[in-house]
């Protein structure tokens, strides 16, 4: 049984019926873009910033008033704007060749005469260019392409989404972009009763019911667990959590001969608290990704998922985009690991959604 909560992944347009505690950031996101053609998007890590533009602000808008193009990082900023506006070209017109050596604002013109809309040009998690970027050459060769877009006669909006302890790296980008800071809103995270909305909102729109017996014990107690004293409650981890639940009372409910999904306190206090979920569910899907691997005839396959996995890591803890070849140039060589199995556990890493194989 598939799991009704987005877990690791952040909200999509599709999921607008399950979206909850957003809508003042929304609009305040929705009025910031139209205030000007630059918008900085910033807040902490967890705090839902991709979610609040790839749903939130996405259903503001119908398909006719808007061209939305989703940038990241991927092996270097530059080259990813204009695979993104050449294939944004070639959904428009089919027989479209590629130009690589074009300039973004040269097509960014080319795309907006063949659509006749605005252009959103949104680039997600902009600290990836300053954590793995070349300071001397495509640092500044972005600033100079967001520069020159800006200066484009046609209807186009930049929309910047950066962690917020990045921002200070963003110094030598106001120098070419003096604009930079003037129209920028800050994600904060959520409250504990918007954080009841949420939890509320995505257990009924999932179909499951809270314990009617003590249904005001429930919902503090998932936020009690999901605390962190320092940190506050993130919302990747609330999706996590309620995923955890998700699972465990589908267990639960088949030993009790029930048909529904029911979240009670005896359910989240035998999950416990979230510095136990991830970790827990980790090891169960690294563990079950080995015994794979033995089956498939690996002589040692103790380590290799995770191997795997933390050569797409950065120190900063940030993803770290890789193809197949510098994977396994970054794996251990006294591990002796196969590309066979490399490809195997990146796509058993993408089914627990642990990464994504199109990034």
């Amino acid at each position: 049984m598939s799991s009704p909560f987005v877990f690791l992944d952040p909200y999509e347009r599709k999921d607008n019926y399950r979206y909850f505690g957003r809508e003042k950031e929304t609009a305040q996101l929705y009025n910031a873009v139209f205030a000007a053609n630059l918008t900085l998007l910033y807040g902490g890590s967890g705090v839902g910033k991709s979610s609040l533009v790839n749903c939130g602000l996405a259903n503001k808008f119908y398909d006719t008033d808007w061209l939305p193009i989703y940038v990241r990082r991927s092996q270097n900023i530059n080259e990813a704007l204009v695979h993104c506006l050449n294939e944004a070209m070639k959904q428009q017109q089919p027989d479209w060749v590629a130009q690589p050596d074009a300039t973004p604002a040269a097509l960014v013109e080319r795309l907006y005469n063949a659509v006749y809309k605005p252009i959103f040009l949104i680039f997600d998690q902009l600290e990836e260019l300053y954590i793995l970027g070349d300071a001397q050459q495509e640092q500044p060769l972005f600033h100079q392409h967001i520069k020159d877009i800006l200066a484009c006669s046609v209807q186009v909006k930049v929309v910047l989404s950066v962690r917020e302890e990045w921002l200070a790296n963003l110094n030598k980008f106001e120098k070419v972009v003096p604009a930079l800071y003037e129209n920028r809103l800050r994600v904060e995270k959520m409250n504990d009763l918007n954080l009841m909305r949420v939890i509320v909102g995505s257990i009924k729109k999932a179909d499951i019911s809270i314990d009617l017996t003590e249904p005001t014990r429930t919902v503090p107690l998932i936020l009690e667990n999901l605390r962190d004293e320092r940190d506050g409650i993130d919302l990747t981890n609330l999706q996590v959590y309620l995923d955890r639940l998700y699972r465990k009372d589908t267990e639960r409910k088949e030993k009790a001969g029930r048909d529904s999904i029911v979240f009670d306190p005896e359910l989240v206090a035998k999950t416990g608290e979230m510095k136990n979920v991830l970790s827990d569910f980790i090891d169960e899907q690294l563990e079950q990704i080995e015994y794979e691997l033995k089956l498939q005839g690996a002589p040692n396959p103790k380590g290799i998922p995770l191997e795997v996995l933390f050569t797409l890591v950065s120190p900063e803890g940030t993803r770290r985009p890789s193809n197949l070849s510098a994977i396994i140039n970054n794996l251990p060589p006294n591990r002796q690991i196969t590309e066979a199995q490399v490809l195997f556990c990146l796509e058993e890493l993408a089914n627990i959604k642990l990464l994504r194989l199109s990034e």
